[in-house]
């Protein structure tokens, strides 16, 4: 079993390699801006992190598109310099933002297709989540 989720890691980081990703907004995003899996127990579904941060109006996070197979547990961190609302479309998810204060919000990824995840006041729209 463990031989078969290296070898799905390794053909999904592969493959995410040459999809002609958008670029990063903002530079590298902040440290620990993740879009990819991160390490998960030996025989579970994956977890994918994903960290944005806020700052004057300007989104940073390591990708705008975040693919995740469906099934996966997804963890979001947004960090925001203004009171904000998260909302994940689709999902129907949202967390209010202190100023300078993360919030995180974790769901299982079971619904395929492509979702907005956006800050309703300011309406930045943040990344978008493939379930597929």
């Amino acid at each position: 079993m463990r031989r078969i989720l290296v070898a799905g890691a390794a053909l999904t980081l592969l493959a995410s390699a040459g999809c002609g990703e958008p670029a990063p907004r903002g530079g590298s995003g902040p440290p620990g801006a993740s879009g990819a899996p991160a390490a998960s127990g030996s025989a579970g579904p994956s977890v994918v992190t994903v960290t944005a941060t806020v700052t004057g109006g300007k989104v940073r996070t390591a990708r705008t598109r975040v693919k995740v197979p469906r099934g996966a547990t997804v963890e979001i961190t947004v960090t925001g310099d203004r009171a904000d609302e998260f909302h994940l479309h689709g999902y129907d998810r949202e967390m209010a933002l202190t100023p300078g204060r993360p919030a995180t919000m974790r769901l299982t990824a079971d619904t395929p297709g492509v979702f907005e995840a956006e800050l309703h006041r300011s309406g930045a729209r943040v990344f978008e989540l493939q379930v597929g």
